[in-house]
């Protein structure tokens, strides 16, 4: 099973809509989060992300940022009534600004408050619950601490990225502390982190012969027929794979403009192509194109461009 890893700003609804209507490979979508904040009802609008309305292509378990149980179990059943029952549990995200305040991977150094807000959520949620976790916030030695706490509840998976929070996403992944430990957890766990080509597939699935479920984010946006590869065990790469990403993007840049004026569209595809970029051979080149873009028009006509350049090459 391949699983869409939730980007922040990146993965949402309007991504995952037109990514499904030209690739394929994506089983499963875990939502970009939904922060907790304090009110009497729920805005649907906080949850535009995960309303079923939005979200007809792509089958998605939302995902929730926060600690405080009353307002975890308000938004759980917020999201039952929309016809979810499953959710994730952000443990994972390592922005300081969230760590910081004992959210995200900054809630991993404190196995006993963690303890205590699953006492209050898991018999009053109704919904199966997930987490997204990393080995820990500040050293891998908390993990230790962490893993009979996740053991006493029915969780439905432990989704793990092994690194810990303080290395955001830079540093060497610690696959050694993961196989080592792997075998602790009463739960399936679910692997994500640094798959961005067939080839990091193969060698990570070699140490992890037990795991099924594999998570994927910015290797999508890096080359996105790699879910269909990684299914197919097989890299495709020929003109026409250009043409289909063309198709792709120009169908994204349509789906934007539906909910966002120009100049959001265009800063908009600025954001993405800080992943997409990563596909190409000249990716500084391209970097260096998009950024002085200030117009939707010439934003469209210098992706085609660039994409157009990327196929001579790739023809050659």
């Amino acid at each position: 099973m391949i699983i869409l890893a939730p980007l922040h700003g990146f993965t949402d609804f309007i991504f995952r809509n037109v990514y499904s209507r030209h690739y394929e490979g994506i089983d499963v979508a875990v939502s970009p989060f939904i922060s907790l904040t304090q009110c009497e009802k729920i805005n649907p609008r906080k949850a535009k992300d995960v309303l079923p309305a939005n979200n007809s292509s792509m089958p998605v378990i939302p995902q929730i940022l926060g600690k405080e149980p009353e307002l975890f179990i308000q938004m759980a059943h917020f999201l039952q009534d929309l016809g979810y029952d499953e959710l994730n549990w952000n443990l994972g995200c390592p922005v300081k600004s969230i760590a910081n305040n004992k959210r995200g991977s900054g809630m991993l150094p404190h196995p006993e408050l963690l303890r205590s807000i699953l006492d209050k959520i898991i018999p009053a949620i109704g919904s199966r619950l997930s987490v997204k976790i990393r080995l820990g916030y500040y050293s891998t030695d908390e993990i230790h601490q962490l893993i009979p706490v996740f053991n006493d509840y029915p969780l439905q998976n432990i989704c793990i990225h092994p690194r810990i929070g303080i290395q955001m996403y830079e540093g060497k992944i610690q696959h050694e502390i993961l196989q080592a430990i792997i075998g602790d957890f009463k739960h399936e766990i679910i692997y994500n982190g640094d798959i961005n080509t067939l080839d990091d597939f193969n060698n990570i699935r070699q140490r992890y012969p037990s795991i099924k479920k594999w998570m994927i984010g910015r290797g999508v946006f890096y080359n996105p027929l790699l879910p269909q590869q990684l299914k197919e065990a097989r890299v495709e790469i020929n003109v026409r794979d250009s043409e289909r990403f063309s198709l792709f993007i120009n169908d994204l840049i349509h789906e934007l403009r539906l909910y966002k004026s120009e100049a959001q569209t265009v800063n908009k595809m600025k954001d993405l192509w800080s992943l997409f970029s990563y596909g190409f051979d000249e990716r500084l080149s391209v970097i260096n194109q998009i950024i002085h873009v200030d117009n939707l028009p010439d934003m469209i006509k210098t992706i085609n461009t660039i994409i157009e350049t990327e196929k001579r090459l790739l023809a050659k």
